[in-house]
Parts: structure tokens; sequence; C-alpha cells
């Protein structure tokens, strides 16, 4: 719950103004359902990318104040989506706008080491989900016979797909589907009693921020 949560309103509004640059492509997952609505696998990488940011910062945390200071903010998940978005361009061959997407996420390392209370660990770790989420999850794309194939959001204008794509290339099915990964986590709640209680200390993280650490806020 912690990346639903800002240590101020300036942090809050660069966060949002970040999500908000992101091209609509990302949304629709590449211009492909893979099998799911396009939203989903961002929804899915935002999410898992917050939670796999937090790991990271915590297992890094060893000592310090990291160990007794709450981390905030949605950083870990808009790295996750600058790696899901590495990574389909990675597979779309767009070589170029990858190393662009990159170079954004070094910037942000690079503010990050030396800004004041930035977790450097939850960027990285954020990065190396969403981009993971990206490959497996994703869409691939392949060479098509004509560009009258390529599927968007009515929302969305049909260049800015042939912009990252290239032309002749369509998206695809991915490695595996999304259900896969709800899949694990209904099994893992099935089997292990202790995650069964996730939902409740969700709850309880929005409505008692803090409260789970021991540290108030």
């Amino acid at each position: 719950t912690s990346g639903f949560l800002h240590g101020s309103l300036i942090h809050l509004l660069f966060n949002m103004n970040y999500l908000w640059r992101f091209p609509r492509w990302i949304e629709n997952n590449g211009g492909s359902g893979n099998g799911q609505s396009g939203w989903c696998l961002y929804l899915t990488t935002y999410v898992l990318s917050i939670i796999a940011g937090n790991l990271f910062r915590d297992y890094f945390s060893t000592s310090g104040v990291g160990m007794t200071t709450l981390c905030l903010g949605a950083s870990g998940g808009i790295c996750g989506i600058n790696g899901l978005m590495f990574a389909m361009l990675q597979k779309m061959g767009n070589s170029q706008g990858s190393m662009a997407v990159l170079k954004n996420v070094a910037f942000l390392i690079l503010f990050g080491s030396m800004a004041n209370n930035v977790s450097n660990a939850s960027h990285i770790g954020g990065f190396l989900c969403g981009g993971m989420l990206g490959w497996f999850f994703g869409p691939n794309y392949r060479k098509g016979y004509s560009s009258s194939k390529w599927n968007y959001d009515g929302n969305e204008t049909p260049s800015d797909y042939k912009l990252a794509m290239g032309a002749g290339v369509e998206p695809d099915q991915p490695f595996f589907p999304l259900k896969y990964i709800y899949g694990a986590l209904c099994l893992s709640c099935l089997f292990n009693p202790k995650l069964r209680v996730i939902p409740e200390y969700i709850l309880k993280g929005f409505t008692s921020p803090g409260s789970l650490s021991g540290m108030y806020v």
C-alpha cells in the first residue's frame, strides 16, 4: 500500500505527471490482447513492481536510516512500467526506443543517488520486475504483411503504434498468458494460510498507514 501514499503534494504530482506521459499503447498491451484487456498487464505490472521495489528496498536496507523510516511513493511501479515498455520495445526490435527508456531509468537512479530520502533499490527492483513481466507475459511481435492488421485502442492514433513497432511489425501472443500469474497467486493463498490475511493487511495499510510496520504517520 506504500505505493499509493506520498510524502507531499509535489511528490504525488511528480509521479502522476510521469504516469500521464507514458504512451497509450503501453496501457493497451502494446496493441495486442493476451486473452485479457490490455490494462490488466499494465495494472498487474504496476502493482507487482511496487511490491518488488519494496522487497528490494527492505533487502538492501540492512543498516542506517533505511531500517527506521517508511518508504512511500509509486516510484517502484513507475520504474516497473518503464521496464515493461523496455521489454516490449526490445521484442519489437526497436533498439533506439528501448535505449531511450534505459537512459531515462538511469537518470532516475542518478537523481536518486544525489537526492536525500530516495530509494534507488525500489527503482531498480521495480524496473527488473516490469522487464521480466513484459518479456514473459507481454506480447511478442512478428513481421506482418499489412499494417492494417495492427490492433489498436479506438482512443489511440495508429501512427503511435507504427512509430514504436516500425513498418511491417504486428503484435502476437505472449510466451505465457497473464492468467498464470493470477493462478499462481490464488494457489499460494490456498495452500499457505499466512497469505490469506493479505486482503486484511492491505485494508489496514490504507486505513492506518504505518501500523503494520510499527511506525505511524
